[in-house]
């Protein structure tokens, strides 16, 4: 398995902490942490080291669902940020 996934609770947020290289073959496992978020989700990027092209897609479309990302390295801050 390329990443790990470590969920906690905050007073606001079920935050998804993501460490490692997230690959096509991750993408599911992440979504599936995320549909069994109840309430407001938030991701830890801080330890995510990489992301393929379907790792960044997936991320970039929980943004756009309005989970908030509360920690990421400048590089995966960046790939967040480019157009596909």
């Amino acid at each position: 398995m390329a990443i790990r996934i470590t969920r906690t609770v905050s007073d606001r947020y079920t935050i998804l902490k993501v460490d490692g290289r997230l690959k096509a073959d991750d993408v599911e496992e992440l979504d599936r942490a995320y549909q069994s978020v109840q309430g407001a989700a938030a991701l830890d990027l801080r330890e995510l080291q990489s992301a393929d092209r379907e790792g960044v897609a997936i991320l970039r479309q929980l943004v756009s669902l309005g989970v908030v990302v509360c920690a990421a390295t400048p590089y995966i801050e960046l790939l967040l940020r480019e157009k596909p």
